[in-house]
C-alpha cells in the first residue's frame, strides 16, 4: 500500500536538513520517515505543520525510533496532543 505521506527536503543553515511533511502520517508513513531520517548523516528538522492528519500510532513509531536510534532530530509544528505523546517517550524538544 502506498503511503499518503509526502516528504519535501530543504537545506538549512549549518548543514541541517528540513523535512516538511504533507498528507498523512500513519504507521506506514512513520516507518518511511524513520528510514529517511536514518539514511541522512546530518541534523534533521521535521516540520509537521502541513500535515492533514497525524495518527497517534504513527507518532508512537516515530518516537520509539528517535529514542532507540539516538537520532539528531528536532520536531516542529506539532499540536499539544502530539507533544504530550512524544514527551511520554522522553522527547522534550518537540514544539
Amino acid at each position: 500500500m502506498m503511503s499518503e505521506l509526502r516528504i519535501e527536503r530543504e537545506a538549512m543553515e549549518a548543514g541541517a536538513l528540513r523535512l516538511r511533511l504533507e498528507g498523512v502520517l500513519d504507521g506506514g508513513g512513520a516507518y518511511l520517515l524513520r528510514d529517511r531520517i536514518t539514511s541522512l548523516a546530518q541534523p534533521v528538522v521535521v516540520d509537521f505543520s502541513r500535515l492533514e492528519r497525524l495518527s497517534d500510532f504513527g507518532l508512537g513509531i516515530l518516537g520509539m525510533a528517535i529514542c532507540e536510534l539516538d537520532l539528531d532530530v528536532q520536531l516542529v509544528g506539532l499540536g499539544n496532543h502530539a507533544q504530550r505523546i512524544l514527551r511520554a517517550f522522553g522527547i522534550a524538544a518537540a514544539a
